[in-house]
């Protein structure tokens, strides 16, 4: 086996890119050069903001081989007589073989009828050198970025002009020490002109260390001679390495304090080649504004990571340079400078924003348009409260509760005409908790504003799950909020016709559909014997509270009914129960409303997992834990129902089950078992493990009757049993949608 040695310098990188560029660089190599016969080995990629390197085991040479070359069926390549026919002859000319060399093969496994003239050719392996110039123009080709650069650029593949992420400035290809020839060419009116960038063997190090003699060349032959010279260059090639570099120098600068990274950590490391954790000073006139302007500051707007003293106030910040830190004391004093700029901002724009209160900003809603054709954020906030009110009638929101998520549905917006938020716009929301807090509104009502946004990962223990811990009562006011804010985003561009379509979501619907479902599974909380909110009511009194829109009412209801079903469906599997799992509780219709009526939509009374979602996914978790135990007697019981519903699509079931029409011992045993389960009361998983038990009369059922019988009274008698049994389940879930075992 020979090394591989690939490294591609360019332009920094954004640092979000590298990763995913590293897991492709290695993936299409792989591929490719399997597709080339060429076996790599440990192929590994390294990245920094300037380069992906990559090291394989490649063989000197591609291994000989044959390759079949079909040609015409011998239906066409032989005629009525027998005698080879022009289609045949051509074939073997092509191949400069005579046509009676030419074997026979089956040229597709789906029709063993038809055979067809097979030439076996036969060949021979060229050396890796020559194949690897090809092999790289494609895999450089397939690389997926974000956003492509058209830098004048041109490659010699057939395919002409040649964007990438950044312009490429050097490129290292070597097998086994040796440069493998490859160039791209500048691009000049439509050709290609001189190379611009031509392999080899000279890397580049860090742009500006060691001082001096920063960005020279450095002739290299292996990829362990690269990692060395690179080191001396002040380049750290694995971003684990730099990864542990920012990790003990940010332990060491927090001082036995603390901090929070807000994934700047990892984002450092890709950011610079030779990181140095430098640290700033907060003045302390600043130390006393909120925590989360103080790190909206730092984090979003400076890239650093604030740093807690032992008394958890926000004294210091640390930032990444790329560098040895030589001019540290300088670089410090100017983030200084900067930081305290914005500081000084937040301050005055918190002083003026505290001179009024913030349900005087409410009407200022009027001039800030929420979307054109959905009216003002003041309109939006008026919806909000409205919903939340409904809710109250729905009954799932009572007193205090009902009056807070009320009066918290009608602030949530004002922040948005703020000074704080037009400068911060992250903060939006933030602010308004904070506001409401210190002008001493009730703790749910500015908890409320200040999550409302929220959730917006799919995650169990995402934000703000720890915010609302042990805090029910808050909890549910937030998730009513949060909930109404959500159904009437959706409600009204689904008005307008903007639903979601494959990748296309401009609006981030999807993002807002999931919320809305975690904000009623994670945070409502309802206590034994209550209901979580109607969702499909809420979804009517949503669309129903913007009027009339592009779309007509009735067909947006439906079509965010869907959306809001399918996006539970998305939430329960993202907390991994199984897709059939997840189908059988969150498709399994009333009780009431079994095959025929279930597989017509326009028979169904209501949804039943929207109408009430926690429901639905208790009922998943039981499933879930039930099948796990017992996965055979569920194989088998959803193969049985599966007939049972085809049975029921198809024919009448009488109105009611009479045992004096029972002609066989499996029918009467069946029924018993059935007014058993009927009586069971208990948990959801009891429930299921009694119904587990119907296994064997279910099967000696379908093996001793038979259920379309000539007598007319018997056969619905029959069928009303198995309808009867078949409801049974549907009180949990519909197990006729299970797959094999869990």
């Amino acid at each position: 086996m020979a090394e591989l040695l690939l490294e591609i310098g360019f332009e920094e990188m954004p640092a979000p890119w590298l990763p995913g560029l590293a897991d492709q660089l290695r993936t299409r190599f792989v591929e490719s050069a399997a597709r080339e016969s060429l076996d790599a080995k440990d192929a590994v990629v390294d990245h920094t903001p300037r380069r992906l390197v990559l090291r394989a085991d490649v063989p000197g040479r591609q291994p000989d081989r044959e390759e079949p070359v079909w040609g015409p069926s011998l239906k066409v390549a032989k005629d009525a007589t027998g005698t080879w026919t022009a289609a045949a002859l051509g074939f073997a000319k092509k191949n400069a073989v005579a046509v009676e060399a030419l074997t026979e093969g089956f040229k597709d496994p789906a029709k063993p009828g038809e055979r067809n003239l097979l030439y076996v050719r036969k060949v021979a392996g060229r050396p890796t050198v020559q194949v690897l110039p090809g092999l790289l123009a494609g895999v450089l080709r397939a690389l997926a970025f974000p956003k492509r650069m058209s830098w004048d650029a041109w490659l010699e593949d057939g395919k002409g002009a040649f964007p990438f992420g950044r312009p490429v400035r050097w490129l290292v290809f070597l097998l086994d020490g040796e440069v493998v020839p490859f160039a791209i060419h500048v691009l000049r009116d439509g050709a290609p002109g001189p190379a611009v960038v031509e392999s080899g063997r000279e890397t580049r190090g860090h742009r500006f260390l060691p001082r001096g003699s920063g960005g020279r060349p450095a002739e290299i032959r292996s990829f362990a001679e690269l990692d060395r010279v690179l080191r001396e260059r002040f380049v750290m090639l694995a971003s684990e390495e730099r990864a542990s570099r920012i990790g003990d120098q940010l332990r060491a600068a927090a001082s036995g304090g603390t901090w929070h990274d807000h994934g700047l950590r990892e984002e450092w490391r890709d950011l610079v080649e030779y990181p140095t954790v430098l640290v700033g000073v907060v003045p302390p006139e600043f130390r006393s504004l909120p925590p989360e302007v103080l790190e909206t500051v730092l984090v979003h707007h400076q890239k650093s990571i604030s740093l807690r003293d032992a008394a958890g106030t926000i004294s210091r910040f640390a930032a990444v340079v790329n560098g040895d830190g030589a001019a540290g004391p300088e670089i410090v004093r100017g983030l200084e400078r900067v930081v305290v700029a914005r500081l000084r901002d937040a301050a005055f724009f918190l002083a003026e924003d505290r001179k009024r209160p913030l349900s005087e900003r409410v009407e200022e809603l009027a001039g800030v348009t929420f979307q054109q054709g959905l009216g003002t954020y003041r309109d939006k906030a008026g919806r909000m409260a409205k919903l939340v009110q409904a809710m109250g009638r729905q009954g799932v929101l009572r007193g205090d509760a009902l009056a807070h998520a009320t009066g918290a549905a009608e602030l949530a917006k004002a922040d948005l005409v703020t000074l704080m938020v037009r400068e911060f716009p992250e903060l939006q929301g933030v602010v308004g908790g904070i506001y409401l807090a210190a002008e001493g509104a009730p703790d749910e009502v500015a908890t409320a504003v200040r999550w409302h946004y929220h959730p917006v990962a799919v995650e169990l223990d995402a934000e703000p799950t720890a915010a609302f811990a042990g805090a029910d009562g808050k909890a549910r006011v937030f998730a009513a909020v949060a909930l109404a804010d959500k159904l009437d985003t959706l409600a009204g561009y689904f008005g307008l016709g903007e639903n979601p379509t494959g990748s296309r979501d401009p609006y981030g619907l999807r993002r807002a559909g999931q919320g809305a479902i975690r904000a009623v599974l994670d945070f409502w909380r309802p206590a034994a014997g209550e209901k979580a909110p109607d969702l499909e009511q809420l979804i009517a009194a949503a669309v129903q509270g913007y009027g009339p829109l592009k779309k007509p009412a009735d067909e947006a209801v439906r079509d965010l009914t869907g959306f809001l079903l399918d996006r539970l469906a998305y939430v329960l599997e993202a907390r991994g129960y199984s897709a059939d799992e997840v189908s059988a509780a969150v498709r399994a219709p009333d009780p009431e409303e079994v095959a025929p009526a279930w597989q017509d939509p326009s028979k169904r009374r209501r949804i039943r997992a929207l109408a009430d979602p926690v429901d639905a996914l208790r009922r998943v978790e039981a499933l879930h834990r039930v099948r796990s135990e017992r996965p055979e007697d569920f194989a088998a019981l959803a193969e049985a129902f599966k007939r049972v519903n085809n049975i029921l699509a198809q024919a009448v079931a009488a109105a009611d089950v009479v045992p004096t029409l029972f002609e066989v011992d499996a029918e009467r045993l069946l029924f018993e078992a059935v007014l058993a389960q009927e009586k069971a009361s208990g948990s959801y998983e009891d429930r299921l493990r009694g119904l587990a038990s119907l296994r064997a009369p279910v099967g000696r059922f379908f093996d001793d009757v038979l259920v379309m019988a000539e007598d007319v009274g018997v056969r619905g008698n029959r069928l009303a049993l198995l309808k009867q049994t078949l409801s049974l389940f549907y009180r949990i879930a519909d197990i006729s949608s299970l797959g094999g075992t869990s």
